[in-house]
């Protein structure tokens, strides 16, 4: 851990499964604009909240913790068998520190790294190709919001406040949105899945993924995203 960030070389996550991490502060590195951030952020809970809050003590600078992490990536051991899931926890929020990111993860790949992905809530103001060979997701706060991440080269991913009860994938404005396969499928991980590591694929096929709200704050979470659509198509 140095300076708000923090590499971890096969994360005990159990969502995510047998991969590498990366933990980045929230206070430093996170848009104010993200709708759970201080409000049911799940980096905030949980098992993950002591990382995060020795992360924002620490933190002198968003631009100090992304190139912190840069550098834990540069100096990690890929495993081929083991994807790495960028910012568990964090974000960035210019297109220098997007940029940085995605030459430390292209040099990660050189090494033998299979595959790294992430999501972000700066898509309004980075354009995904500026992630480079990251599979990066646009995180958006409403399904209105879905064209204009579309716009800048992103497949969406939201949270709603439940999937619809058969785990269906439904439409909406003409966006295919999956529920996520590890919150409706039991041992299912997002290693195993793997939608995520193709962000560009989904986006080919006019796809999104869906989240539904989790954790110990789940309730609080349901009251500030997207109520699924009564008038969906499934």
């Amino acid at each position: 851990m140095a300076n708000g960030a923090l590499y971890v070389s096969r994360s005990k996550n159990a969502k995510i499964g047998d991969a590498d991490a990366t933990y980045l502060s929230i206070k430093a590195t996170c848009p104010t604009s993200c709708a759970l951030r201080d409000s049911g952020c799940y980096a905030q809970d949980g098992k993950v909240v002591m990382t995060v809050k020795r992360l924002d003590a620490e933190a002198t600078s968003g631009l100090d913790a992304n190139l912190a992490e840069c550098k834990a990536i540069d100096d990690a051991t890929p495993d081929p068998s083991r994807p790495l899931r960028l910012h568990v926890s964090g974000d960035v929020t210019k297109a220098g520190m997007a940029r940085a990111l995605g030459n430390a993860v292209a040099r990660w790949l050189k090494r033998g790294g299979p595959v790294a992905w992430t999501y972000t809530h700066s898509w309004r103001k980075i354009g995904r190709f500026t992630f480079g060979p990251i599979s990066v997701l646009a995180s958006i706060d409403s399904l209105d919001q879905a064209e204009a991440a579309r716009k800048k080269g992103y497949a969406p991913a939201v949270v709603v406040d439940s999937h619809p009860a058969d785990g269906r994938a439904w439409d909406h404005k003409g966006i295919r949105y999956i529920p996520c396969p590890a919150q409706t499928r039991d041992d299912v991980t997002c290693v195993s899945c793997r939608l995520c590591f193709d962000a560009d694929a989904l986006y080919k096929r006019r796809a999104g993924i869906a989240f539904e709200a989790h954790g110990s704050r789940r309730y609080s979470i349901a009251r500030r995203v997207v109520s699924l659509p009564l008038f969906v198509d499934t």
